[in-house]
């Protein structure tokens, strides 16, 4: 029996990976499980060697052996050209075909060994082309024709999976709010007789997101550690190993995102013969993240603004998307500028989401004909319809 084609969206984010594919047996869209915990991979990447490259969990386990070759966020060093890890000039294409490599691994272990018919890639709207092609020379990598890897914008991605069971009227404006671990982007699209969306605005901020409120609670604990016990804070600063940071930061990430659901949470600061529990309040939190969500606000109405858009009627939806658009506080201030909507995983979904953009018409996404698309990969410039 034939094997039947297959697609495979990924969303490679600054913190985490995710991806989708159209399922073995459904042949609906799916959410890829990467770790044996869930859906989400860390982007994290161990350079031994340029041909040596280990992913995810494996290599945030080995940065302690060696932290010149760890590189956490390599999507940070994609505009760079080149990067220097653990002593190798390499292409910054060549971290991030390491992280697609071990997605497209486990995608086609699902598949029986078949590679997908097609692979598309996301990416922030905000990209230049430059940025745009070290994607696909990474993806070149991976030994797929190029004709088979596509590329789409996050927004665009996101827009098509929250507007996949119902059809807009054409001109209807929607509001995108991406906000992950490393970004922020927004963007406001707007339905077109094709049966897909135009960017009509787009503004984001490359240095704001999750990882910004981890440092945030990382001081706030420096300042708690400063009154509690000075000599666990300089342990920390002066000969603490990585695995005991990593273990710190793993505790501030926890307590972060039980915060979205719970009023208080405790974080672990443990190492070098000392222990401490130190409680805080979603209240705390808020007063620590209030100033960069300010930002994150008036961004969102700028592009608003840009798009046409001056009162809350004239916008659909503003969809919240990226693990950071769970907090609390982003709703509450938020909900002034338009209607919002939240569904499913707001991890996954531009993965799902990327896979309908290209191809609509697949199982268990958006029903209606096939969208025609112009050149995948062309970042509209900011403010311009």
């Amino acid at each position: 029996m034939s094997q039947k084609p297959w697609q495979l969206g990924i969303d490679f984010g600054t913190s985490n990976t995710a991806a989708a594919h159209t399922g073995a047996v459904s042949g609906s869209v799916e959410t890829l499980p990467l770790t044996h915990q869930g859906n989400l991979m860390a982007s994290s990447v161990f350079v031994e060697s340029p041909d040596n490259i280990a992913v995810g969990d494996v290599a945030i386990n080995q940065a302690e052996r060696n932290p010149a070759a760890y590189m956490a966020s390599p999507k940070r060093s994609i505009g760079h050209g080149m990067v220097t890890v653990n002593g190798y000039n390499i292409a910054s294409s060549v971290p991030v075909a390491a992280v697609l490599q071990n997605v497209m691994s486990r995608a086609t272990a699902v598949h029986g060994g078949h590679s997908p018919s097609q692979l598309v890639l996301t990416h922030p709207e905000a990209w230049s082309p430059r940025e745009i092609q070290t994607l696909l020379d990474a993806a070149a990598d991976l030994g797929l024709d190029t004709s088979k890897v596509k590329t789409v914008s996050e927004p665009r991605a996101a827009a098509h999976y929250y507007t996949r069971t119902n059809t807009l009227q054409p001109g209807t404006k929607i509001g995108v709010f991406d906000f992950g671990g490393g970004t922020l982007d927004i963007a406001v699209l707007e339905a077109n007789d094709a049966g897909t969306f135009d960017v009509i605005a787009a503004r984001g901020d490359n240095g704001l997101g999750g990882k910004n409120f981890d440092a945030f609670i990382r001081r706030w604990i420096d300042d708690e550690l400063e009154a509690r016990n000075p000599d666990l804070l300089a342990y920390l600063r002066q000969s603490a190993p990585v695995n005991v940071v990593h273990n710190l930061d793993d505790s501030i990430r926890r307590a972060k995102e039980l915060l979205s659901e719970a009023p208080s949470a405790t974080i672990t600061v443990a190492g070098g013969g000392f222990h401490e529990t130190i409680q805080i309040t979603r209240d705390e939190f808020e007063d620590l993240i209030d100033a960069p969500l300010q930002k994150a606000v008036s961004l969102t109405r700028a592009t608003l603004n840009d798009a046409g858009v001056t009162d809350s009627s004239q916008l659909e939806a503003l969809y919240l998307t990226g693990g950071s658009s769970r907090i609390p506080l982003v709703h509450n201030l938020l909900g002034e500028l338009g209607p919002l909507a939240t569904l499913d995983d707001p991890k996954t979904v531009v993965a799902q989401g990327a896979l309908s953009a290209v191809a609509p018409v697949l199982r268990g996404m958006a029903a209606g004909a096939a969208p025609q698309y112009g050149q995948p990969g062309q970042p509209p410039q900011y403010g311009q319809p």
